[in-house]
Formats: C-alpha cells, structure tokens, sequence
C-alpha cells in the first residue's frame, strides 16, 4: 500500500511511522551499538522540524480564517 492510498493513520501510527523513518534501528532485535551523540541529535533535529511545521500551520490556519 502506497502513502497515498492508506487509510487514515490513528496519532499513534503517525508518531510510531515518524519515529521509524527518523530512527530505522528502533524495534530492531540485534545488538546493535547506538550512538548516545547521534540519538541526541537526531532527536534535536527532529523536535525543531515539528517545531517549525506547527509554527507554519498556524500560520496558515490564521490566514485561511481570515
């Protein structure tokens, strides 16, 4: 099933698809080393790019009421 064609997604599938594109080795059951330092990062980025999508709805939230 391709993303246009999928139902619509419950906040949780949304939250665990993010996380699974951002973070590939999440759910993995090897042993495989993680870097503290890239997981850190990689979640920094992340917050600031929902930061600025949130930001750039609203804006155009308020200009589609208006």
């Amino acid at each position: 099933m391709t993303k246009e064609n999928h139902p619509p997604w419950s906040f949780a599938e949304w939250v665990l698809q993010l996380l699974e594109e951002r973070f590939p080795w999440l759910g993995k059951t090897t042993d495989e080393q993680i870097s503290g330092a890239d997981t850190v990062d990689q979640l920094t980025d992340l917050h600031q790019e929902l930061k600025s999508r949130r930001r750039t709805n609203r804006r155009n939230d308020g200009k589609s009421k208006n």
